[in-house]
């Protein structure tokens, strides 16, 4: 079986429910179909797929880079070794950005920095349909633009993209209800794991080198102010043992009503703040 071959890599966790979504992505079939027929045939193209990705899964390659999708707050999405993977933990941004923007009256303008993929600002489109909202991202990768290109129009969402660092590409004029970000955090020092060493964009989770895990937090506390409409909302992603730092950042930034979110797993993921104006 599947989970019992990736039970035997070191770098899959969970593996019957990863062994699950790769059926569904790579063979086309769905987990209750599993249930129900355990033991039907896979067509030969399915089976080609799925040895495929087997192989490069035995080699170390991240089942998401392997099937070239993975899956983020329900939906799928392409991703390429130019994007990270979504995780699970960053589901709790796409929640804190979400439940501002339901709390929020009338037309919504917001701003993710650092695109990626593209899966938040895309399901926060998706989920707010209906609702007059104008989504903005930048990314200092041209490949993840690429992608995120592809993920827009494979969920029908309009999505304005610009290339550069953080702010950087942004129109001096410009102003939004939210602006977000899931930043690099991960210092020159930092160990992270084997197969995300490997495979994943060093400058998409590494802050510069000398410089702190905080180094992007610190430069959107200082900056994006000059961005966010009054009562608007600034929400970023941190790392482990981050919030309370970026917290005090936040306050001393012109920042009210400063709040920590945690993850599903406990760990203090998002810290949120109101833009006094």
């Amino acid at each position: 079986m599947l989970a019992e071959e990736f039970a035997r890599l070191p770098h899959i966790s969970s593996p019957r429910e990863h062994a699950a979504v790769v059926m569904e992505i790579a063979a086309g079939v769905k987990r209750e179909d599993i249930v129900l027929e355990p033991h039907e045939k896979l067509d030969s193209d399915a089976a080609s797929r799925l040895e495929l990705v087997l192989e490069q899964a035995r080699r170390g390659k991240p089942l998401a880079y392997a099937l070239g999708e993975w899956y983020f707050a329900g939906r799928r999405f392409f991703v390429s070794e130019s994007v990270l993977i979504p995780r699970p933990d960053t589901e709790t941004l796409c929640s804190v950005a979400l439940q501002f923007c339901r709390s929020r009256p009338g037309a919504l303008r917001i701003l993710e920095v650092g695109v990626g993929c593209g899966a938040i600002s895309i399901t926060l489109e998706r989920e707010l349909s209906g609702r007059q909202v104008s989504l903005v991202a930048t990314d200092i990768s041209q490949e993840a633009l690429a992608v995120a290109t592809a993920n827009a129009a494979r969920h029908g969402a309009q999505l304005e993209l610009h290339e550069g660092s953080l702010l950087e590409p942004l129109p001096p004029d410009s102003r939004f209800d939210l602006i977000f970000s899931n930043p690099p955090y991960v210092a020159e020092k930092d160990e992270v794991d084997e197969s995300v060493r490997r495979y994943e964009p060093a400058r998409a989770y590494r802050v510069p080198a000398g410089q702190p895990g905080t180094y992007f937090h610190r430069c959107l506390a200082k900056n994006a102010g000059a961005y966010i409409n009054p009562s608007g909302m600034l929400a970023l992603e941190v790392g482990y043992n981050q919030a309370d730092e970026v917290k005090e950042l936040l306050g001393g930034s012109g920042f009210e009503g400063v709040s920590i979110t945690p993850d599903l797993a406990g760990v203090q993921r998002v810290v949120s703040a109101i833009w006094a104006g």
